[in-house]
């Protein structure tokens, strides 16, 4: 949550444009360590999701909004994405075009500006 809570602060601030450049550099180091943590296996806790699979999902769901192209260098994140939104009601879910615009309530205000 720490780390949403980081991209909230960027998102909301009245400098977000004096914000984002150091945010954006930060961006590598954080995916690496989800990367790491998430290793090789399908989800973050072991072989079956778990609460804590939804609440990675939101982190690096917002962070590829905010940045598209932070994941690609991870393709376990990459993976891990995929393997969320193919869930059958969740591929319902992340199809519909105003889910892309209203990702979470955390950083709506920004997320819906930079869409």
């Amino acid at each position: 949550m720490d780390v949403s809570n980081q991209l909230a602060r960027v998102c909301y601030s009245p400098d977000f444009e004096k914000l984002k450049p150091e945010y954006l550099e930060g961006i590598p180091t954080m995916m690496q360590h989800f990367s790491q943590f998430l290793g090789k296996g399908p989800w973050f806790v072991g072989d079956k999701i778990t609460f804590v699979d939804f609440l990675a999902y939101d982190v690096l769901d917002l962070h590829r909004i905010f940045e598209p192209t932070c994941l690609d260098t991870f393709p376990n994140l990459k993976d891990f994405i995929s393997r969320f939104e193919v869930m059958p009601l969740y591929s319902f879910l992340f199809g519909a075009p105003c889910l892309r615009c209203f990702p979470s309530p955390g950083a709506t205000l920004r997320i819906t500006r930079i869409c």
